[in-house]
């Protein structure tokens, strides 16, 4: 059965981008996120595609839910599972699952700290500190770190804005990190240190204070570009391919008049002289097309590039085509083909938004 829309994603490509992830920071042991299924990819296929790469620290994920789903698949591996923003209230049962599933917690609220480390099953859980040094999401106020009292595996903290290594804020938050550094060292030696995403793995040799920082830690957390997504629009690819290929099939080929509308609306008019065809697709916003790609998306057949045209509907979108197009024909949504910046931004978002929102219904496959 030929697939209406369909996502491939390569394991190679992921073992290649982890590969450059790792080579940008010889020095660090990686933390892949694989959190929110690993960004749309698949987290079961991305964490058994990493297992035995060197330079594998950990996992990352957001919630509890996916640790535990994350530790089954895995089976009896015992490569950490950090659960990165699920950890407050902390309760009796957080403490029963880490150790059921040895997961490893991110403390992140000073009141959850207290109670984590109040409760006697804590002593059997592995557990890392975040530390607020002006994102002012998650993380502990500096001058409450003297509250933490059993020895963490790390301490970190998470930037906003790593993507400029030379704003004011970037800055002021490695220079915090910085301040509280011999504390940590001198209460807790044996605690490792981060606060690298994919950004500042990027650029960080571009900015003296960041890379003389950089050079004081010991872990890094990968996220977008491990999925061969630059981290920001103006990155460098060096060298990432695009884990994810989204693509749909025409199923049917329209010749418009002039004056002839397509879609819900009939937000597209038909000016061209000697009418124009129009290339009807099976996907729409149901399954990952965002409806704002309406009259704004492309698609990609072959290497020409076809302008989305009328609105994005549940199961159906329509692109302008040449003549030579046929139903069955493959339109590529998002890949190797595709600047996922230019998608995204037709879309009025961002690239991970993207690749989190493709639809329950497309089918999968890796290769």
């Amino acid at each position: 059965m030929i697939a209406r829309a369909e996502v491939i994603v390569s394991g190679s490509a992921l073992r290649n981008n982890f590969r450059i992830l790792k080579n940008k920071v010889p020095s660090l042991r990686l933390i892949p996120m694989v959190k929110a299924d690993a960004y749309g990819h698949g987290a079961s296929m991305a964490a058994r595609t990493l297992l035995r790469e060197k330079g594998l620290h950990a996992f990352g994920v957001a919630s509890f839910r996916e640790a535990v789903e994350l530790r089954l698949s895995l089976g009896d591996s015992r490569v950490p599972v950090i659960v990165f923003s699920d950890s407050a209230p902390w309760t009796p049962e957080h403490s029963s699952l880490c150790v059921r599933y040895h997961l490893q917690p991110v403390l992140s609220e000073i009141e959850s700290l207290l109670r984590f480390q109040s409760l006697k099953e804590s002593r059997k859980v592995r557990y890392h500190v975040e530390l607020n040094t002006g994102m002012n999401r998650l993380g502990i106020p500096l001058d409450s770190f003297g509250c933490v009292m059993l020895p963490p595996e790390s301490v970190f903290t998470h930037l906003a804005d790593a993507d400029s290594p030379g704003s004011s804020l970037t800055r002021k938050q490695l220079k915090q990190f910085e301040s509280v550094l011999p504390a940590i060292r001198t209460r807790f030696p044996s605690a490792l240190l981060h606060f690298a995403n994919s950004s500042a793995i990027w650029n960080h040799r571009d900015f003296p204070l960041m890379r003389d920082l950089m050079g004081k830690m010991d872990l890094a957390r990968p996220g977008l570009s491990l999925y061969g997504i630059r981290p920001f629009k103006k990155a460098r690819e060096d060298g990432l391919k695009r884990v994810m290929r989204f693509s749909s099939r025409v199923l049917n080929r329209i010749h418009l008049q002039p004056g002839d509308r397509v879609g819900y609306g009939g937000t597209y008019v038909c000016k061209a002289r000697n009418g124009e065809w129009v290339g009807v697709f099976g996907a729409g916003y149901a399954d990952g097309v965002f409806r704002s790609l309406s009259n704004q998306g492309i698609a990609v057949h072959g290497r020409k590039k076809l302008p989305f045209i009328g609105r994005v509907s549940m199961d159906l979108s329509a692109v302008r085509i040449p003549a030579n197009v046929r139903v069955g024909d493959e339109l590529v949504l998002w890949g190797d083909e595709v600047d996922p910046y230019e998608q995204a931004e037709a879309a009025g978002t961002i690239p991970y938004e993207i690749t989190t929102r493709i639809g329950s219904r497309v089918e999968r496959s890796d290769v």
